[in-house]
């Protein structure tokens, strides 16, 4: 029924995330179905099922410290779906982390909103992909 539904979103300048904040996703590089939305810095699930979930960040970070990329939906961790870096030279250092994994929108779920948010220090983000394919 939904079959084939994907969004690719990306965000190209650098923009700066303060720890626990949302990381920026602000332009559509493909989009198919409806399905999956986009929304503000969000992905949006509209309706019940599997999907496959691809994140990538590359960012600097302006203090050392562990740089913490996590999956969210509705505001609550997916558990599996993260991963961290350590920073030990502030502002020189450029890391890439990647994320995937599997997300369930149950059928009591209206809608269900994927964000990226940095849980570790501050961090200038650089490039941003991410990725959610409909699978059924």
């Amino acid at each position: 029924m939904y079959n084939n539904s994907l969004i690719y979103m990306t965000s190209t300048t650098e923009s700066a995330v303060l720890a626990n904040g949302v990381i920026p996703l602000t332009t559509i590089q493909r989009r198919r179905g409806k399905v999956i939305q986009n929304g503000t810095n969000s992905v949006i699930l509209n309706a019940p099922g599997y999907y496959k979930v691809t994140a990538s960040v590359t960012f600097t970070a302006p203090v050392a410290g562990d740089v913490i990329v996590e999956l969210q939906k509705n505001n609550v961790s997916v558990p599996g779906i993260s991963g961290s870096e350590t920073i030990t030279t502030a502002t020189t250092e450029l890391r890439t982390i990647t994320l995937t994994g599997i997300v369930r929108v149950f059928c009591s779920e209206d809608i269900a909103t994927l964000t990226l948010v940095n849980t570790g220090v501050a961090i200038t983000a650089e490039n941003v992909a991410f990725d959610v394919e409909y699978l059924d």
